[in-house]
Formats: structure tokens, C-alpha cells, sequence
């Protein structure tokens, strides 16, 4: 009897301490993303670009996704990110076929911007780097071109 209840004090204590323990104040906020991108598409707009494509994802700290895109010849390109927060670094590179690097933003910032304008139609690879995080960045990304 003396085993099951310091056992089940033992369970209490355990459950207790995690109600007590603070919550991971760092969590990723789709929606704060998505305002922020909200935010910034308008002056992009005003300035004759359409808005080609939008996507929201989340990532961890160092983590990178990557977007493959076609780019034509002709055409200038803005491509645009916004992270859920003030302190997140992201970045953007932007690839060409062979692996060469065209275009990138690597201000300490959570708003990257790449401006490119392609030499050459074809399949180009857009890496967002989540370079510096506290925890899971939730980011926004618009694709803008002008002819």
C-alpha cells in the first residue's frame, strides 16, 4: 500500500510540475506571416507587378525549403519573404539550373527580398533559410513579376 501511494505522489508531483513549468513561449504564427507578406504585397502592386504566387509553411532554426520556380527571360522578378517574428533572421538564395547562385538576401532580417531578372528561361531553385530562430518560424512567401 506504502508503494502505490508514493508512487501515485510521485504522478501527482510529476503532473503538477507541468502545469507549473512555463509554456515554450515560442511558437510559429501563421497568421502573423501572412500579415506581414499582407503588409508589403500593396506597394509591390502599385508599382505594376502581378502577384504570380503566394505559399505559408513553417520551418525549424537552420532548417531551408526550397521552391522550384520557372523564370523567363524578359521579365524582372521580385521575390518576397515574411517570418512571424521580429526576431528571426531569413534569408533567400536564389539557383539557376546548374546550381549557380543568381540573386540573394542575406540581411538579418525576417523580410528578404530577391530582385532578379533572368538571363535565361528555365527552372530556377529558391531556397528560404530559416537562419536564425528561437524555435519553429512559421514564413510567407509571394512570387511578383513586371514584364
Amino acid at each position: 500500500m506504502t508503494r502505490f501511494t508514493l508512487t501515485g505522489s510521485l504522478g501527482s508531483l510529476l503532473l503538477a510540475a507541468l502545469f507549473l513549468l512555463p509554456a515554450n513561449p515560442v511558437q510559429a504564427d501563421p497568421a502573423k506571416a501572412e500579415a506581414c507578406l499582407s503588409q508589403l504585397t500593396p506597394a509591390v502592386v502599385s508599382q505594376g507587378r502581378r502577384i504570380r504566387a503566394t505559399d505559408l509553411t513553417s520551418a525549424q532554426p537552420r532548417e531551408a525549403v526550397t521552391y522550384r520556380l520557372t523564370l523567363y527571360k524578359g521579365l524582372n522578378y521580385v521575390l518576397i519573404g515574411c517570418a512571424d517574428g521580429d526576431g528571426v533572421d531569413l534569408d533567400m538564395r536564389l539557383y539557376d539550373e546548374a546550381g549557380d547562385l543568381v540573386s540573394g538576401d542575406g540581411s538579418p532580417d525576417n523580410q528578404p527580398f530577391v530582385d532578379v531578372s533572368p538571363e535565361k528561361t528555365g527552372e530556377y531553385a529558391l531556397q528560404v533559410i530559416v537562419y536564425k530562430a528561437e524555435g519553429p518560424t512559421d514564413f510567407a512567401l509571394a512570387v511578383s513579376y513586371q514584364d
